[in-house]
């Protein structure tokens, strides 16, 4: 347990950096929006371009893994619902509340776990996983807040968000090449590299310096249950359907349990906002899962 906590502790040692060098103001709240646009814009898509783009896909036999994932996203998100009408939340918190039970931080926090636990490999399998993650979860988190609010799905803004925004387009471009097995230049894939390489740490300091507990606000319950589906719930129930379904857990199949028990993700709020949900439940559990994340890392690690 100690050694797995030790893995795991220098990815929180640096959200804490990023916290504290936020707070002693050696940057501001216009560094961060600069920082998230870069990360966000160019930085993430060349990783998973790069990651992808260099991994023997049809090695993998990932389809079996993107069925257990579809099915545990798609599970947590009927329990969700279920859950807000039994307790009666109001009804334009039982959406964000199902969004935040499957929705997670993938990027900034799935992979830099996946790469510092497992290595090389694991931020690899991470990658392609996410390439395939990310269209179903925008899809579902539309369909949760359009379910409770006085929204409508505006089919334009989907696509636009889902299959046109850059990390989408990096992930079907890495796929292309590993598929193709198109080869890049040595020059090229050492420069994307070495651009890879700032991406992680400075996603990290970017999720340290938003945490601020002082934005936790609304019904503690909620919140602490809402923590508990995403950290605890959603990744048992995938290994739960691993178990089920095979006798042996695999290094992709550990890969995958460790990535759906991320924290809930930032952009969370933002969909909360602009469809009518719940913005302060979102905000919250954003950041108490954040915070917590560490236990349900080395908690999942230890299991696995």
């Amino acid at each position: 347990m100690i050694d797995i906590l030790f893995l795991v502790l220098p990815i929180f040692i640096v959200l804490a950096t990023g916290n504290i060098l936020y707070k002693l103001k050696f940057f501001d709240q216009h560094f961060i929006s600069v920082a998230n646009k870069l990360i966000f814009y160019f930085l993430l898509p060349v990783l998973l371009f790069y990651k992808i783009g260099n991994a023997n896909i049809k090695s993998y036999s990932l389809s079996y893994l993107l069925t257990i994932m579809g099915l545990t996203i798609i599970a947590m998100f009927v329990i969700s619902f279920v859950l807000g009408k039994i307790f009666k939340f109001k009804k334009s918190s039982i959406g964000t509340f199902a969004m935040n039970s499957f929705r997670a931080n993938y990027a900034y926090m799935g992979l830099p776990v996946c790469y510092y636990a497992f290595g090389d490999k694991g931020l690899t399998i991470a990658s392609i996983l996410m390439a395939f993650i990310v269209p179903l979860v925008n899809l579902m988190s539309v369909i949760s807040l359009t379910l409770t609010s006085n929204s409508k799905m505006n089919l334009k803004t989907f696509i636009k968000n889902t299959l046109f925004n850059p990390l989408a387009v990096a992930c079907i471009l890495g796929i292309l090449f590993s598929v193709l097995s198109i080869k890049i230049p040595i020059f090229i894939n050492k420069s994307l590299e070495l651009m890879s390489n700032v991406t992680l740490p400075l996603a990290l300091f970017s999720i340290g310096a938003t945490l601020d507990f002082k934005k936790v606000k609304g019904n503690i319950a909620i919140i602490s249950f809402n923590v508990f589906l995403k950290l605890i719930i959603l990744p048992l129930i995938a290994l739960t359907l691993l178990k089920i379904s095979s006798n042996s857990m695999t290094f992709a199949s550990k890969i995958l349990v460790v990535m759906l028990s991320s924290p809930a993700a930032t952009v969370n709020y933002i969909l909360a906002s602009e469809m009518g949900g719940d913005k302060d439940l979102a905000s919250s559990v954003i950041i108490l899962s954040s915070a917590l994340s560490i236990f349900s890392f080395v908690f999942w690690i230890s299991i696995l």
